[in-house]
């Protein structure tokens, strides 16, 4: 739903504010679309050297920086669901930002070891389809709901000025997902852990 911010602002910043002019709210939407990049910047980072970290020192999953990643998802959703303030939206679009970049971030080193480094450019191509169209799902939902509430102005443009209804259920949608996601990336630690236990349970028995 990072796509949707500036729509988000609108919404918010029409309903907070009946004053706001045009060139008020595209400056609010660059702005949002700019700490979405710094986010995702910083969770590439953070991601890199976290999962580096969850390995070589913790002996642990790379997995879990797919943990993180839905974490921090499931909060950027349950805010943009509450916040009716756009001083505050700023909180949606950095942990989106985030999220997007600590998945990504640490996505393509998961294939890697899971399928190995030979064919990583076409299994991490095959793996990229998919929030292509999950995407595209959810923007066509969120259109349905926001055009829902929206109005045809003289100009012949959609508005929407009932800030948060604009798009609330939209996000119900994604947080499931966000849900979902979260308890799969449990479900594959969970499953790694036990592999690991019968390979080590083998090699003691033949020892």
């Amino acid at each position: 739903m990072s796509s949707n911010i500036g729509h988000d602002a609108n919404a918010l910043w029409k309903h907070y504010d009946e004053s706001v002019d045009e060139s008020f709210l595209i400056a609010h939407q660059q702005m949002h679309v700019s700490i979405l990049s710094i986010g995702s910047f910083a969770g590439r980072l953070l991601s890199g050297v976290g999962s580096d970290f969850l390995v070589k020192k913790m002996h642990a999953s790379r997995v879990w920086c797919l943990v993180i990643a839905a974490t921090i998802f499931v909060a950027a959703q349950l805010f943009a669901i509450n916040i009716t303030n756009p001083h505050f939206l700023g909180l949606v679009s950095s942990l989106s930002g985030l999220g997007y970049g600590f998945l990504f971030g640490v996505f393509p080193s998961i294939v890697a070891e899971a399928f190995g480094i030979h064919g990583l450019s076409q299994n991490w191509g095959f793996m990229t389809l998919s929030p292509v169209v999950s995407g595209n799902i959810f923007n066509l939902f969120y259109g349905l709901v926001f055009d829902a509430h929206s109005v045809v102005e003289p100009s012949g443009e959609r508005s929407c000025d009932d800030g948060l209804a604009c798009y609330r259920a939209a996000y119900f949608v994604t947080l499931a997902a966000c849900g979902l996601g979260l308890a799969v990336t449990l479900f594959v630690i969970r499953h790694q852990q036990k592999q690991r236990e019968k390979e080590a349970g083998k090699r003691s028995l033949e020892d």
